[in-house]
């Protein structure tokens, strides 16, 4: 074959192969326009018509797809035609689509829904830029070089023109592990074991801590390993360990069968922090390897697993014209113009990044990662759907009237939550609606949705200075049904739970007020009762249709301040919403507990009043240093403080421990206390052994009583 032959078929092999993969990417592009329109209809609660159900267009695209093959055998431009085989029709089914909701939409307005929302999505770099710009007051500046940037349309301040990319040096030694796509995980077997408590069922959260039926994986107290033990019927075995990549630190794992996920958070260089999520093969746990890995621009704020799909959200800080980015570890690219959106006037120069990775196969899905210029602190999600709340700020007009601030009227010029609402699917990430709420959230309970309408309790401040708490009720797009607010003056939140229409609500400032409050009708809540009880709870159980369980903090009175002296359990009976009352109580002074500030650290086994609590435990620095101060006073030493507590810690005497309770027939008892020299963080179970991981790395078991 000559030459040129030759060199006519490689180029028909190419051609073949770049219209191939065209096609390829225009099909996922009308799949997911068709997605679009069912969502155009859904949102606006329309049926979609027959005439235009997926099946329906996907026929008329397949006669379409025919048609324009036999039209492209008659015309030279054959190539030229197949591009656009797709284009046309889809283009067609969505004009369609749009004259159906030109008509739809005076209807829905009439019977009282709202508009969409009020998110921008940019089009191009230099929207973005502009916005960084004005967000920043770096108009004229490049934080980076300090040069004068005067063209509109100038690259990334960074030096990279749009849609750059990072490339970083694999770490040494490590090893690519390639996964079958789609591999269903396999599991370790072994005893029943406990699980990490979660807010919504079925959908995981991250923990420092995780087990299976034989083994126990979790961060060291440095942050910079995974350390995986064997549990052998109460014996505790070191069978391997995971390093911390340079200049990371590990802040979460997930498990998943046989994958290990390890989130991390990387410093590389000043103003550059991303989020890695490292996919771990730990089929053979004395050599885990590395399978895959995926990174995004930001600080980790949360996570949460659906299936094998884990959602990563981060929060970049933009110093100067920062584009947020994701890529497998090795390689990063900046996300496309188009797939950032801008809430409403942002207070800061600040993006949400939210990404998913497959945990099954170890896939990164780079390419459905969205970011939208808005902070973050918290996430809800039920599965479907992801809510983002980040704290906002809001100014008061000269007149320091009411102040209209997107979707509703805020008196205040103090924080406020913006809200972000995300759709979630299989590994698709949609940002629908976004809305803002004055004051500011207590944690991710704050936050639920039910049927379609997202509820959120809130902590602000009223004209005279005083706290006040409120909760929301919102549509499908976050346009407000309704609220309740002003209650609890002068104290915050420091608990909430929704079961069903009822919001249950814990105020603190001197007294514990659980407070009511009735959702069945979305546009009017009401608050039906409270009841008060000394201390405050930060975390509520539902124990059955009538019976909530409050963890949190006994208090004494010291002055005008209170103290918190221990752990308190509460049990209420909310039987009658409009007279809640206190059934008992039991305090256990001098020992505290993670799960006092973290839900993840509670051991539930067994379900509402049958269950049993393992809860991790410390004890109280100053009660057993306080022995040591009065004999040193007896004795006329003059030992400061830290001798004492150094002494302290040189002794052998218990400074944790695990203690377990149960709380049925409205009763609270005390079933065991077990002692340990250390700390306590997190006390698992598998099998009849609790395995109790200590603030030193050490695990100690005792037996399930």
């Amino acid at each position: 074959m000559s030459d040129k032959k030759k060199g006519m078929e490689i180029d028909k092999m190419a051609e073949e192969t770049e219209t191939s993969e065209e096609l390829r990417l225009e099909d996922e592009q009308y799949k997911e326009d068709l997605d679009h329109i069912s969502d155009m209809f859904e949102q606006d609660d329309l049926e979609v018509p027959d005439s235009l159900s997926k099946e329906n267009v996907a026929s008329m695209l397949a006669e379409a797809d025919h048609n324009a093959k036999d039209k492209a055998e008659n015309v030279s431009a054959k190539k030229t035609v197949k591009k656009h085989i797709w284009q046309k029709p889809l283009a067609w089914a969505a004009a369609i689509a749009a004259c159906f909701l030109l008509v739809a939409v005076p209807a829905m307005r009439n019977a009282g829904q709202t508009d969409t929302s009020d998110l921008r999505t940019f089009e191009s770099y230099s929207e973005i830029y502009k916005m960084l710009d004005d967000l920043n007051d770096t108009s004229k500046y490049d934080l980076y070089k300090n040069d004068v940037v005067y063209e509109e349309d100038a690259d990334m301040a960074a030096g990279e023109a749009e849609g750059g990319s990072r490339t970083y040096a694999a770490a040494p030694g490590k090893k690519s592990l390639a996964l079958n796509n789609g591999a269903a995980p396999t599991t370790s077997g072994g005893e029943e074991h406990s699980d990490t408590y979660i807010q919504v069922e079925g959908v995981d959260e991250a923990d420092k801590v995780k087990v299976d039926g034989k083994y126990l994986y979790f961060i060291n107290s440095m942050h910079d390993k995974v350390l995986i033990y064997q549990a052998n019927h109460g014996k505790a075995v070191k069978v391997s360990e995971i390093s911390a990549e340079s200049g990371s630190n590990f802040s979460d794992i997930f498990l998943n069968g046989d994958r290990l996920v390890a989130i991390s958070e990387i410093y590389d260089e000043y103003r550059d922090t991303r989020t890695s999520a490292v996919v771990y093969d730990v089929k053979d746990r004395e050599h885990p390897e590395k399978a895959a890995e995926y990174v995004q621009s930001g600080s980790p704020v949360s996570q949460r697993m659906v299936g094998n799909i884990l959602y990563l959200v981060t929060d970049q800080y933009a110093y100067g014209r920062d584009i947020p980015y994701c890529g497998d570890g090795m390689v990063t690219e900046d996300l496309k113009a188009k797939d950032i959106s801008c809430v409403p006037s942002p207070a800061r120069a600040e993006y949400t990044v939210i990404g998913a990775v497959d945990t099954a196969s170890g896939k990164e899905l780079s390419h459905v990662t969205k970011a939208v210029l808005g902070g973050s602190q918290d996430i809800y999600s039920n599965g479907d759907n992801l809510y983002v709340a980040g704290t906002t700020y809001i100014k008061k007009k000269k007149d320091d009237g009411p102040v209209r601030k997107y979707f509703l009227p805020v008196l205040s010029g103090d924080a406020a939550t913006m809200i972000i609402k995300v759709r979630l699917s299989g590994g698709n990430i949609k940002i629908m609606d976004s809305s803002v709420v004055k004051g500011t959230i207590d944690d991710q309970f704050s936050m639920d949705e039910k049927d379609g309408e997202f509820r959120i309790a809130t902590t602000s401040w009223n004209d005279s200075g005083e706290q006040v708490n409120n909760l929301f009720v919102l549509d499908r797009h976050l346009k407000e049904l309704g609220h309740v607010s002003g209650f609890a003056r002068g104290e915050s939140i420091k608990a909430v739970r929704y079961v069903k229409d009822k919001a249950y609500v814990i105020t603190y400032e001197q007294t514990d007020p659980l407070f009511v409050i009735d959702l069945s009708d979305s546009k009017d809540p009401k608050i039906e009762g409270a009841v008060k009880i000394d201390g405050f709870s930060t975390l509520l159980v539902p124990l059955s249709e009538d019976r909530i369980l409050g963890i949190g903090y006994d208090v004494k009175p010291v002055e005008s301040w209170q103290e918190t002296v221990g752990l308190k359990f509460v049990i209420f009976d909310v039987s009658d919403p409009s007279k809640p009352e206190v059934v008992t109580s039991k305090a256990v002074d001098g020992v505290f507990s993670g799960v006092q500030d973290d839900h993840r650290a509670l051991v539930m086994l067994g379900d509402g009043e049958n269950a049993r609590f393992i809860i991790p435990c410390w004890k109280e620095y100053d009660s057993y240093a306080v022995d040591y101060y009065e004999n040193a006073e007896e004795s006329g030493a003059d030992e400061t403080d830290e001798e004492i507590y150094d002494e302290e810690y040189a002794d052998d005497s218990p400074h944790g421990g695990v203690l377990t309770i149960t709380a049925s027939d409205d009763k609270i008892d005390v079933v065991n206390y077990d002692e340990a020299k250390n700390a306590v963080e997190r006390c698992p179970v598998i099998g009849e052994f609790i395995y109790a991981i200590c603030d030193t790395d050490d695990v100690v078991t005792f037996n399930l009583k």
